[in-house]
């Protein structure tokens, strides 16, 4: 890097540009901020104030890019800002902003004398803006940067709207007042931005960039590093971001998404003022006038930028589109809103983020007059209108906002610097967690650097959110190779990934497992008298140890006891509680009945009894009494144990940790770095809580970029969690690097995922029959799998064959026989012996066969096999090239457009442990992802049906063309500007979609207003009305049987 480009701080330390508030975007910060916004002025020493309404016209009539920004530059004596925010986001009318850079602290300034660390931004920057922020308390009185203009005029609502739509991208006349000062010149035209030759010594500093320069710069950073970074080193800074006209659009959609009622009120009026509602049909051209009426400053020459957009694969589609729909643009002198009109018709045809990105391309070409910041700022309108409409419930797809935020995300965080993005298999392409020692080291992005800089002290809790496939583990090792004059715990979920921490982590860091720590301070006493269950507590062996009780089941009342228990083991509560028990029983007929409260002080009295029992060191026979994991993890953490050699504690997958694990952990003196993702949450089950959501935090940090897969799998990730979760103001971005998700030409290795067992047992029978029997591995190894078990629940089945019954606890029902195992299955709710039951009756006399196949073909290493078989708890924290994901999850039987006939469907009745299971398997995949057919299912209810626009002249070229789909008469009208067509898909079962055509009447079921975009609503209203024949699923049909 040339000497020029290098950023150096004064001393000796890299610390944070951050203090110790949250890492998150100023933005945030002050959404509680008064709705009233006091407006700065450049010129003068007064901050005035005025009503709502002319706040929302001096918004609208400013202009869109780089405005006139006054610069002085001399050596008066100035006053200290008066706070730390440098006035960005609000001041009094009586505050001035004042000061300099030289009256920030030594460790934030920036200078250009000496060595520097790289850029803040590196190439995969993994900031999703505002993703990774949080809602801190807001003081009463903060400051926050203005939008609006200095003075204001109350008019009519169309002028009220006016001024943003028809102001100027770009840059406009920048006024400098210097000093006489003589100033070395730059070294060549560039100003060194791009570098210099090793004997070129560049002469001057930043600061005599002019500010045309600085503007174009600054609107590259992302808005986190812009508001939270840039704005706070010197005061010439904070006026040129600060700038009403500098980036408005960017500033208005990182507003509207943090709720600011200024932004909310713009943005309400806008979709008002061009008839954006759901009640409005043709809304989406709507949407197209008002993004035509934006008036670009540097647009000199508009036909050379339609010029431009014709090398664009959509033109086209999009011209045809404009030209036949809204002529009236055609026919408009200059040709600028014409050009902004092709341009929004390409974005909302978009079937990818690489259309948005060859969008950006051409408006790039050295013919184009339109700078970075006149393509930004379009497409920050753009989504910023897109998302307004989404949250007015305007039917329109996700994809296309995703599209742009995706495209905007990569050109603001791109600068071809390699990052610390390491795979995640140390050896293989199935590997867990921890960076090969042998790579080379990599450059941290922005967040991962945060994040190292952070020196932690005792009793601070920072929480590090990390989505699937971030880094974090790799940051943690950074973390602890630059902080190695500290001690640290790490805290892994299993003894694997613990060992293979020691391997990976410099020898200041203490690699365990929570209940390594918990055994040899409390269960190795257990261990050593043979007291020791190494298993779980069973219904089985609780039933023994109960009083007989009559007419109730001993295994229904013995499941009560231990779900308290194991409620009570996972809770930081001191003594057995009514809080623990069981709201729900079945009875003696399999009902599910409500607790009484007489019961449930029953079972607290059977609880304690087993629990007094287990905590005696004496020996004993009955299971029921032996100390189990939790239960010594229990006993260790009532004992308050301090652990005093550390300096701080590393929480690993901290969302799945119980009360009583973050009971240990947050009592301690040191500090406690919590590291998870509450979207891969799917051990509640177990008692575990969402930590990273219910326990408080000083600190807090985001990995947000996945730099496991590119944008098609991130989408699929992106929107579960929108339709899911509701999750839309943070979303899940990846890489540059290509992904398919269309199941279409799958080959090679393939990891298959699924909810539970049975279906791995299924999938083992599938893939190893035929002439060509492929290889399988099972993820955890064969023998964790239950083959044996299997095959002794079969040999109960025929005991006329008088077969030895191996595992323990079934040879207790030899006598019993296989009719009272499955009584008790059912009583106790044994969900694993359920699923070993389940196979048995389903495959029979064939189990014998089976399981000497699925032997004979697995292999002892996932390399060798074909496909790697397992459920999405074991396959937690790996990854693969391929990966199908089953059809055992949650259903969805119907596309969005058809679900309307069964009106007793509620997706949001799903528990969300559903689906994050739902996304983690997703979120697994690093090139390619199969879908089952009810993921598919679920992408529509986001508007996604993989439709890709063609000319309909070169649909019908040939003849009539017949709709596709099943029941509809309909042919494709020829009139009609363009045609639809289905993309193939191939899903995981087998099944496939082909490729087809859709006619208009059944494109406006599935695609809402879009679809008035590609033809007149006179052609659609003299199609027949277009009923899908769908077939619906036996189960569904059982449940809705009035349908």
């Amino acid at each position: 890097m040339s000497v020029s480009n290098k950023i150096k701080t004064e001393e000796a330390t890299d610390p944070p540009l951050s203090t110790d508030e949250d890492s998150c975007s100023l933005l945030e910060d002050y959404e509680s901020a008064p709705s009233t916004c006091p407006q700065a002025s450049h010129n003068s020493d007064q901050w005035e104030q005025d009503d709502d309404k002319s706040m929302l016209e001096g918004l609208l009539e400013c202009p869109l890019g780089d405005g006139s920004v006054k610069r002085e530059v001399d050596d008066t004596e100035v006053n200290l800002l008066p706070d730390v925010c440098f006035q960005l986001l609000r001041t009094a009318s009586w505050e001035v902003p004042q000061g300099s850079i030289n009256h920030m602290s030594a460790s934030n300034r920036i200078k250009t004398e000496e060595t520097a660390d790289p850029p803040l931004a590196t190439d995969e920057d993994s900031c999703s803006l505002l993703e990774g922020c949080e809602e801190p308390v807001v003081p009463s009185k903060r400051a926050r940067i203005s939008l609006y203009g200095d003075q204001w005029e109350q008019d009519d609502d169309k002028s009220l709207l006016e001024g943003l739509l028809e102001c100027p991208l770009g840059d406009g006349s920048v006024e400098q007042e210097c000093d006489d000062t003589e100033i070395d010149p730059l070294p060549d035209a560039c100003f060194g931005l791009l570098g210099t030759a090793s004997w070129d010594v560049p002469q001057g500093s930043i600061d005599q960039l002019p500010d045309e320069v600085l503007q174009e710069i600054f609107a590259l950073v992302p808005a986190t590093d812009l508001f939270q970074s840039l704005s706070l080193v010197c005061q010439r800074w904070w006026r040129i971001i600060a700038d009403h006209q500098f980036i408005p659009w960017k500033k208005l959609y990182h507003q509207y998404l943090k709720a600011q009622p200024e932004a909310l009120l713009t943005v309400k009026a806008i979709l008002q003022r061009y008839h954006l509602s759901k009640e409005q049909d043709e809304c989406m051209l709507g949407f197209i006038r008002c993004v035509a009426s934006i008036k670009p400053y540097r647009c000199r020459d508009p036909e050379a930028i339609l010029e431009c957009l014709k090398n664009h694969s959509l033109f086209p589609k999009a011209d045809i589109c404009i030209a036949n729909r809204l002529p009236d643009l055609q026919d408009s002198k200059p040709e600028a809103p014409y050009s902004w009109a092709v341009m929004s018709a390409i974005v909302l045809l978009s079937g990818s983020v690489c259309d948005i990105q060859e969008l950006v391309a051409c408006l790039r070409r050295p013919s184009s007059t339109l700078s970075s910041i006149d393509i930004m700022e379009a497409l920050y309108c753009m989504g910023t209108l897109l998302y307004a409409m989404r949250e007015s419930d305007i039917r329109v797809s996700n994809r296309i906002h995703y599209n742009i935020f995706y495209c905007l995300y990569l050109l603001e965080n791109s600068n071809g610097v390699p990052v610390l993005a390491v795979p995640e298999a140390a050896s293989s392409s199935y590997g867990r967690g921890f960076q090969n020692s042998s790579r080379p080291a990599l450059q941290p992005t922005c967040e991962q650097q945060q994040i190292i800089n952070h020196a932690i002290a005792p009793k601070q809790v920072v929480k590090i959110m990390a989505f699937a496939g971030t880094g974090k583990t790799s940051t943690l090792v950074k973390y602890a190779e630059k902080w190695s004059n500290l001690r640290f715990l790490y805290l892994a979920f299993n003894k694997t990934i613990a060992e293979q921490g020691t391997r990976a982590f410099p020898p200041n860091v203490t690699c365990k497992t929570i209940h390594s720590l918990a055994f040899a301070q409390v269960g190795k006493n257990y261990s050593q008298q043979r007291k020791l269950n190494a298993g779980s507590l069973s219904s089985y062996w609780v039933s023994f140890v109960l009083q007989n009780r009559q007419g109730q089941s001993p295994f229904i009342r013995a499941k009560g006891v231990v779900q308290t228990l194991g409620k009570f083991f996972a809770s930081a509560d001191e003594a057995i509680s009514l809080e623990h028990t069981p709201i729900w029983r079945k009875n003696n007929q399999g009902e599910k009945v409500l607790l009484e409260p007489e019961e449930k002080q029953i079972i607290i009295s059977e609880a304690n009894q087993i629990w007094t029992n287990m905590k005696r060191l004496s020996p004993t026979r009955e299971m029921a009494y032996k100390m189990i994991h939790d239960g010594y993890l229990k006993l260790w953490q009532l004992q308050k144990p301090l652990l005093s050699d550390y300096d701080a504690i590393l929480v690993d997958e901290a969302q799945d940790c119980t009360p009583a694990v973050m009971d240990i952990v947050l009592s301690q003196p040191c500090g406690v770095i919590l590291v998870g993702d509450p979207h891969q949450q799917i051990y509640s089950f177990r008692g575990a809580v969402n930590a990273m959501s219910e326990v408080p935090h000083t600190h807090i940090y985001y990995l947000t970029q996945s730099f496991r897969f590119g944008a098609e799998i991130a989408y699929v990730g992106a929107t579960i969690l929108d339709v899911c979760k509701k999750i839309r103001n943070k979303t899940l971005v990846g890489g540059s690097q290509e992904g398919d998700v269309s199941g279409v030409g799958v080959t090679g290795k393939v990891a298959r995922l699924s909810r539970n067992n049975q279906t791995i047992f299924e999938d083992a029978v599938n893939v190893t029959e035929g002439e060509s029997p492929a290889k399988i591995y099972f993820l955890g190894g064969l023998n964790a799998f239950g083959l044996e078990k299997i095959h002794d629940v079969w040999k109960l089945l025929h005991p006329e064959l008088g077969l030895e019954v191996k595992d323990s606890f079934l040879r207790r029902w030899v006598q019993k026989g296989f009719s009272a195992l499955k009584d008790y299955m059912v009583k106790s709710e044994d969900k694993q012996l359920e699923m070993k039951i389940a196979i048995v009756e389903k495959y029979r006399d064939r189990i014998p066969e089976l399981l000497q196949r699925i032997t004979r073909h697995h292999t002892s290493h996932s390399e060798m096999a074909d496909y790697v078989l397992g459920t999405v708890h074991k396959s937690k924290g790996l990854e693969f090239d391929v990966v199908q994901v089953a059809n055992d999850f949650v259903t969805i039987p119907l596309a969005w457009h058809n679900l309307l006939r069964l009106p007793m469907f509620r997706i949001d009745t799903v528990p969300a442990d559903e689906w994050n299971l739902l996304y983690v398997a997703v979120t697994r995949a690093k090139k390619r992802l199969v879908l089952p057919k009810f993921l598919s299912h679920l992408l529509t209810m986001a508007g996604e049906y993989f439709l890709r626009p063609e000319l309909t002249s070169d649909v019908c070229k040939d003849g009539q063309v017949k709709c596709s789909v099943r029941g509809c008469l309909n042919d494709i009208p020829p009139e009609s500007l363009l045609t639809m067509r289905k993309m193939p898909f191939v899903y995981s079962d087998g099944t496939a979609d082909p490729e087809s055509l859709l006619c208009h009447a059944c494109l406006g079921h599935r695609l809402g207003p879009l679809a008035w975009l590609t033809v007149a609503p006179n052609v659609v209203e003299a199609l027949n009305p277009a009923e899908e024949a769908i077939e619906i699923p036996q189960m569904v049909q059982i449940l809705f049987e009035w349908i």
